[in-house]
């Protein structure tokens, strides 16, 4: 890939785990849930269609979501073409944080940027 491709391509995987994000910002918000309870969230990889789902417990969403650069995806969903693993949990889940542009605009679209 040239060089444009290269930050198209992360700008879009980028685009793409955001909006899986925001799903789960949703869930995270559901009224009455203790945090030590295990959820079902769904995977923020960038594949198009993809909405494998991940047991977390919210303490774990919260300590991901503590940077609006990492993302949770099942193993073996991240790409490291825009991203680096940065933790992998049991084969429950992957971090994954991203990289140059990708994560200029996961910065960018973080729904808790204003809080």
């Amino acid at each position: 890939m040239g060089l444009l491709a290269d930050r198209e391509y992360q700008e879009r995987a980028a685009r793409n785990q955001s909006l899986f994000r925001e799903v789960n910002e949703r869930i995270r918000g559901l009224p009455d849930r203790p945090p030590a309870v295990y959820e079902l969230f769904i995977c923020e990889c960038h594949r198009d269609g993809c909405t494998e789902p991940i047991s977390l417990t919210m303490a774990e969403y919260e300590a991901i979501r503590s940077d609006p650069t990492r993302f949770v995806v099942t193993p073996g969903h991240f790409d490291p073409k825009v991203e680096t693993c940065v933790h992998a949990q049991d084969g429950r889940f992957q971090v994954v944080e991203k990289i140059e542009r990708s994560a200029e605009v996961a910065e960018r679209l973080d729904p808790r940027g204003s809080e």
